[in-house]
């Protein structure tokens, strides 16, 4: 169990890079995981328990931040989502809710984070699991958070971010690489820039053509 906490714990990203690797505009990571103010009011972040200025952030951060990007780019006010994020890392004990397998991955997790909602009247729009008839699912995003994520045990242990490119905090301090590889997305990018052909480049780290295209797919956060 220590293992899984301290890789949750483990500080791999500033707030910049998590806007880049989230593909958020700038500022916005900090926001959710720190929480700001404007006109002398300020907002709680959704993340942490409370407001820290720190702007290291931990995998397990990135993770909960991940997640919550999917609600965001349908346009819904994430930060409603705090009373239920909140009331979830209480029941399930654990700082990062959001980054555990047991809400959302066992029938009986499933039913807790289903009672938490309701109890904390979270809107619609931002339901983590939903109900259809006898059967309690995860919502659409957060499928679409478990097709990216790969669990490590009972946490989310790295992102797929194409068929072989990944982020994982045990590689490259967090940046994309190439599956199963210590190459990064950014050098491959970098010698197609220089103007090397991807046949060339797919040779020169012995990697597939499909490899080399999707690093150019996701270099727009390498």
């Amino acid at each position: 169990m220590g293992d899984v906490i301290s890789l949750l714990d483990r500080v791999v990203y500033n707030m910049s890079q998590a806007d880049r690797l989230l593909d958020l505009s700038a500022g916005t990571a900090g926001r959710w995981i720190d929480g700001y103010s404007r006109r002398d009011r300020h907002y709680e972040p959704l993340v942490r328990a409370g407001t820290t200025g720190s702007d290291i952030v931990t995998w397990g951060e990135f993770v909960e931040a991940r997640l919550i990007s999917e609600y965001r780019r349908q346009g819904v006010s994430v930060f409603r989502m705090r009373p239920a994020i909140m009331a979830l890392r209480e029941l399930f004990q654990t700082p990062y809710p959001l980054a555990a397998a047991q809400p959302f991955m066992s029938a009986e997790g499933r039913e807790l984070v289903l009672s938490v909602q309701e109890d904390t009247n979270l809107q619609p729009s931002l339901r983590l699991v939903v109900r259809t008839g006898q059967i309690i699912t995860p919502s659409i995003e957060v499928q679409r958070f478990q097709q990216a994520a790969d669990y490590d045990g009972d946490t989310v242990g790295r992102f797929r971010m194409a068929r072989n490119v990944v982020i994982d905090p045990e590689y490259a301090s967090g940046e994309p690489t190439i599956a199963g590889r210590r190459l990064r997305v950014a050098t491959i990018v970098e010698a197609l820039a220089a103007g090397e052909q991807p046949e060339v480049v797919a040779k020169m780290w012995d990697i597939t053509p499909e490899a080399v295209h999707d690093a150019v797919r996701c270099s727009n956060v390498a």
